[in-house]
């Protein structure tokens, strides 16, 4: 196997529930040794989310692969000596505690990079390591609250929906690990480490990025709009004989070739639907849709995606999670992977993204135990057995 772009990089991390994990996994995923430092007495919060099986969490498992747990009492002074050996020999920290939790550990960015000038330390938080909210929690339900993604999802009339996701905890993951891969490329020059500060807060926000400035320069307020889609028509939900799909007319090139699909081709130069503009505005859009909507019931759906997608308009279905794991698409590109865990045997979760041509990322470890390489680590650092089993009965390690 080729070797991923990430390879030879040390990563620690001191993470719960799932940005700072799941930014940790994806720098595993492309090569790099992630060690995953936990509370002895009860590990990373997610192990518990959810409905266990064999006493392992799902959640857990696809947040957390591509790791080395040591379970570790940083809280006591033994503990965090044997981090401080860690940080000498890593690149990179990341850490997701309460802004503040760090410092009074002994364990901030200044102090470390005392110890390790390279040293790359990425915080992820819910609000930020400054400002008014910094030391409120930040879990995702609350962020995409505040951040705007609330009061743009759900039906116009109904009430403001959370995303069937944690995606504001996924977007903070991803600009953390981008964030750590460009303060990587920027130590091959300045031969030093820095601090990175990711919030879910902001990450949240820039999501709904467009709408801030659309309102701004509009000044019309945003609401909600449910399946549809106030930038382009028609860009929704529609029923069918059998099931719903969704169809996403992108220009008007595309409106063209779904009027002829269904075999309406005088829609084409009627003035309410001839350009974008035309057809979004509400009054069009309305009759447009009604237009649509009986046009597409007399066909079951997949006549319809058949139909839409040999004429080059984007078209599917609305696939269950379990459909995903017979999509052929995803099977075609190796979208699973299947990882033997110590407890589940075989498990097939998602693979390694993106993909690269020379130094391919890849799913190599399945998500840890709680304290499974604790000795292991530990002596790869120098720990002799009669140590480790000293700190074993201390309660500092497990």
């Amino acid at each position: 196997m080729k070797s991923g772009p990430l390879e030879g990089i040390r990563v620690l991390e001191l993470g719960t529930a799932v940005a700072g994990p799941l930014c940790a996994a994806l720098l595993g995923d492309m090569g790099a040794d992630v060690i995953k430092i936990e509370a002895p007495d009860h590990g990373d919060d997610s192990r518990r989310w959810g409905t266990t099986v064999k006493e392992e969490s799902p959640y857990f498992v696809q947040y957390n692969r591509d790791k080395r747990s040591i379970a570790l009492d940083i809280r006591r002074e033994e503990g965090r000596a044997i981090l401080l050996k860690l940080v000498k020999r890593s690149d990179v920290l990341i850490e997701n505690f309460r802004p503040g939790t760090m410092k009074r550990l002994g364990l901030s960015y200044a102090s470390l990079r005392r110890l390790n000038r390279k040293i790359v330390y990425c915080s992820v938080s819910g609000f930020g390591q400054t400002g008014p909210y910094s030391r409120l929690g930040g879990y995702d339900a609350i962020i995409q609250a505040l951040s705007g993604l609330m009061s743009v999802t759900g039906e116009a009339k109904g009430p403001p929906l959370r995303v069937g996701v944690p995606i504001t905890d996924i977007l903070a993951a991803l600009y953390a690990a981008f964030s750590v891969t460009l303060a990587l490329l920027a130590r091959d020059r300045t031969k030093a480490g820095q601090l990175i500060d990711v919030s879910l807060f902001e990450s949240g926000v820039s999501a709904v990025s467009q709408w801030i400035t659309i309102s701004k320069l509009t000044g019309a307020p945003v609401r909600r709009f449910g399946n549809s889609y106030p930038l382009l028509a028609p860009y929704e939900l529609f029923e069918t004989k059998d099931r719903p799909i969704v169809v996403a007319v992108g220009n008007d090139e595309h409106w063209a070739r779904l009027c002829r699909t269904i075999e309406r081709e005088d829609l084409i130069a009627d003035p309410r639907f001839r350009s974008n503009p035309d057809r979004i505005l509400p009054a069009n859009r309305k009759i447009l849709i009604g237009i649509l909507r009986e046009a597409l019931t007399k066909r079951p759906s997949d006549s319809w995606v058949g139909a839409f997608r040999d004429a080059g308009i984007p078209a599917g279905v609305i696939n269950s999670i379990e459909d995903l794991a017979h999509d052929p698409q995803l099977r075609a590109r190796g979208a699973f992977a299947e990882v033997k865990h110590s407890a589940l045997g075989k498990v097939e979760i998602v693979a390694a993204l993106p993909k690269f041509s020379e130094t391919p990322g890849r799913i190599r470890l399945p998500s840890p135990r709680l304290g499974e390489q604790t000795d292991g680590v530990l002596r790869e650092v120098g720990f002799s057995r009669k140590e480790i089993l000293g700190l074993r009965r201390s309660g500092t390690i497990r």
